[in-house]
């Protein structure tokens, strides 16, 4: 019997995926019995939930699939793609509530909700906030974008929760105006996640070069391989969760072939083995004695 991984990424999202299920088809309820606006809107947040983590497995099982003829580097971009969905999703997702508050104040569209709504509210606050913790360790001990991507989209479900159950309270004390003011400060918060996670992976898509730390790791690594003079070049090419590692290193012209084959050997086994999240390193020979020439 497969032993269960509380911390699979595949585990996690199946995990966020049910959870979004039973919660939405509560908050929805909650709002239409409860005569919440504020809660049904909350709702239809978590429905998105349920479309994003969907497509994020979808990423994770195709990113998982090895390489072949035609994706010689494997199909790890998977992920990136479906983060970038989720992303997106994020931001319509912000930008709707903005303008849905805004039109509630304009057409004063204002009605007394029940306690049932603060109920579901509170529910949703705890529960979101509980799969954003959990979603973001997931995602950060695996490396995976999507994943990471997912648990924002979890926090930013907590903050619709937050500003439904601000609206509701002021609502049943008579400030009925609280409910869309909120919804349009919360969107705020929503579209800023959304803008952020676009940024970062546009810049996988991009090839961006990873931050100087990564970077001195590598070449602090690869110098304590003996026969490596110096370090010429470093380039790293990151596929979804994993990266590839394009390297130059400088030996002593004055060694065979097999000699310098035999440090590069030395070179790649030991940056798969120290560095996480590698899938592969390449490692090219220059002769150390004839550097700039």
């Amino acid at each position: 019997m497969p032993k269960f991984d509380f911390f699979n990424p595949k585990i996690c999202i199946q995990i966020g995926l049910f959870t979004n299920i039973a919660l939405t088809i509560f908050k929805l309820l909650a709002g239409i019995l409860g005569f919440s606006k504020a809660m049904i809107a909350d709702g239809l947040h978590s429905l998105s939930d349920i479309l994003t983590s969907g497509v994020v497995y979808a990423g994770i099982c195709i990113g998982a699939r090895p390489p072949d003829e035609e994706h010689p580097y494997g199909h790890g971009n998977a992920e990136t793609i479906a983060a970038s969905l989720v992303s997106l999703i994020i931001l319509i997702i912000g930008v709707f509530a903005g303008v849905s508050s805004s039109l509630a104040i304009i057409h004063r569209q204002f009605k007394t909700p029940l306690m049932i709504a603060i109920l579901a509210a509170i529910i949703s606050i705890v529960l979101k906030e509980g799969l954003y913790r959990y979603t973001i360790k997931v995602g950060r001990m695996s490396n995976n974008p999507a994943v990471i991507a997912d648990a924002w989209h979890h926090r930013s479900d907590a903050y619709s929760s937050v500003a439904a159950l601000i609206g509701i309270a002021g609502a049943r004390i008579s400030f009925l105006y609280l409910d869309p003011l909120a919804g349009i400060i919360v969107s705020g918060f929503i579209i800023k996640i959304g803008f952020g996670l676009i940024r970062s992976n546009i810049g996988i898509i991009m090839d961006e070069k990873p931050g100087s730390v990564f970077l001195n790791n590598i070449r602090a690594i690869a110098q304590q391989i003996n026969g490596v003079k110096t370090i010429d070049n470093i380039k790293v090419h990151r596929r979804g969760s994993t990266f590839t590692i394009d390297l130059e290193v400088a030996v002593d012209g004055n060694i065979t072939v097999d000699e310098g084959h035999k440090i590069a050997s030395n070179v790649r086994a030991k940056l798969l083995k120290r560095i996480p999240y590698i899938r592969d390193v390449m490692v090219h020979v220059n002769p150390y004695k004839r550097r700039g020439n």
